[in-house]
């Protein structure tokens, strides 16, 4: 009866604890080996991507081989912790508490809906900088409030659904691959001028691992609010800048919440032309919160989906006592 229960390992169990932790209050001290690693990143940039007058190809096999040196010099060492250790299961249970993302971003889209009904909008774009790698300065309220929409729902899976998805593939290792890929992807990040061709390789191997993330959360969210209008919404839209799996979150989104999303964006003063998503109203600051309402659901629904797998296991190991 359901042989692949009896190969089961922990990882769902210690999958549910740190969901449940991370949603009950913010973990201190998550992702702070990984602030300390996008410095490293930092530096190492400076030093081999130091101007952007070199041709393309060679800013692409720097940004390459630094992808590689940062990635797979922390896993080896980790490999080796894994050989050395007695208790592996301990070392899986600490890798993914600092990989994943805590309610932090959360907080701070409800700071900056708070401050666009109080009509602060200057507070807002500040309160806004961790949330938005674009430019601020010239958006109005309705537009710093679909950037916050797009960028919640983005980091809701990237730094929890994606990273729940890696570690039940593959436990601390494969986690750990995905977080450093993240990181990389985020510090070079190929949306700047500066890191455009230097951080591409980066960007590709991240959009590959962060699809898993995106398309459950798509679904996620079209389960919720209706599959038929999600759908739609993806359909309409062209392919003119997202990747597909970041297009199906964000008309899910547009779905969910009967808003219009996407739409151009500036980084470093220069227009990045993107696709349009949904048919609804243009967001306001009530929005924001709605869409923190929805991931609270959404990480509902991760919770019983893994209360679930592990009712299933102690269920199979008390029919065989």
């Amino acid at each position: 009866m359901m042989p692949w229960l009896e190969a089961m390992p922990a990882w769902p169990g210690m999958a549910l604890i740190a969901l449940l932790l991370s949603r009950l209050m913010v973990l201190p001290g998550t992702r702070v080996p990984f602030s300390a690693f996008a410095l490293i990143l930092q530096r190492l940039a400076k030093k081999v991507h130091p101007d952007i007058t070199r041709s393309h190809f060679q800013q692409q096999l720097s940004g390459t081989l630094a992808l590689l040196l940062v990635v797979l010099l922390p896993l080896a060492i980790t490999y080796g912790f894994y050989l050395l250790s007695e208790l592996p299961l301990v070392l899986d249970a600490i890798i993914l508490y600092f990989c994943l993302g805590s309610r932090l971003s959360l907080q701070q889209g409800a700071s900056v809906a708070f401050s666009l009904q109080r009509q602060q909008l200057t507070l807002a774009k500040e309160q806004a900088a961790p949330l938005l790698l674009r430019d601020r300065q010239n958006l109005s309220a309705m537009g710093l409030s679909k950037a916050c929409i797009e960028s919640l729902l983005q980091q809701q899976a990237a730094n929890l659904v994606a990273t729940l998805c890696w570690f039940l593939m593959g436990g601390g290792l494969l986690v750990l691959t995905y977080t450093l890929l993240q990181t990389a992807a985020r510090q070079w990040n190929s949306k700047l001028p500066h890191y455009r061709y230097f951080g591409r390789g980066a960007a590709r191997c991240y959009q590959l691992a962060l699809a898993p993330g995106l398309i459950i959360s798509a679904l996620l969210l079209a389960i919720q609010t209706g599959i038929g209008r999600a759908w739609r919404n993806y359909r309409q839209a062209d392919t003119l800048f997202y990747y597909w799996p970041s297009r199906l979150l964000l008309a899910a989104g547009a779905a969910a919440l009967g808003v219009k999303l996407g739409g151009p964006a500036y980084y470093d003063a220069l227009k990045t032309p993107r696709q349009r998503f949904g048919d609804g109203v243009e967001p306001a600051s009530k929005d924001i919160l709605r869409a923190i309402l929805l991931i609270n659901a959404q990480q509902t629904a991760l919770i019983i989906l893994l209360s679930s797998m592990l009712a299933l296991y102690i269920a199979r190991i008390l029919l065989l006592i």
